[in-house]
């Protein structure tokens, strides 16, 4: 399938059997957010592996969006090892992070397993309850797993503005 075809393809999956993410397609996953791009190379990400039934009941319990998936992926970056504008002060921590978690998105998606990108979850309570180091920031959930029956794209996921909306030629 070509590029555009899986991205196109790619849904939000809120819906998942109760079926473990074989090991093998976790580790191409996980490989390819770590071939991801990042600022200057910084490669600030830090991803958490939510599959032991300790950890999936605590971000169940945390936030109603990690759809009981088989797994979660606790995207984060560590906010002192990212790059810093030098015009702006913006640190790149949450872009990255952002870009590595895209690349497991699509990836998981070619390796037939469905994910949902969610950011509604309480920051703090998770660096709490997962007792993340201070320096590392929490972005995103990523639950993944096989779609269940009736897990299938929202009624808007084909609506796209016209490209002449989005893009301008300077």
């Amino acid at each position: 399938m070509s590029f555009n075809e899986l991205a196109k393809n790619r849904f939000s999956a809120r819906k998942y059997l109760n079926k473990q993410v074989e090991q093998e397609k976790l580790d191409i996953i996980l490989e390819a957010g770590r071939l991801a791009p990042t600022a200057v190379n910084f490669q600030p990400q830090k991803i958490y592996v939510l599959k032991s039934e300790e950890s999936l009941k605590k971000i169940n319990e945390l936030t109603p969006y990690a759809f009981n998936a088989p797994v979660v992926l606790l995207v984060c970056a560590d906010i002192s090892k990212s790059w810093t504008n030098p015009f702006n002060g913006r640190k790149s921590a949450e872009m990255d992070a952002s870009i590595v978690a895209t690349h497991m998105m699509l990836a998981a998606k070619d390796t037939g397993i469905d994910s949902c990108w969610v950011c509604y979850f309480d920051t703090e309570k998770v660096k709490e309850v997962f007792k993340l180091p201070e320096n590392i920031e929490p972005y995103l959930l990523m639950p993944m797993g096989y779609p269940a029956d009736g897990a299938g794209p929202s009624p808007r996921h084909q609506e796209r503005k016209p490209i002449v909306e989005t893009v301008k030629y300077l």
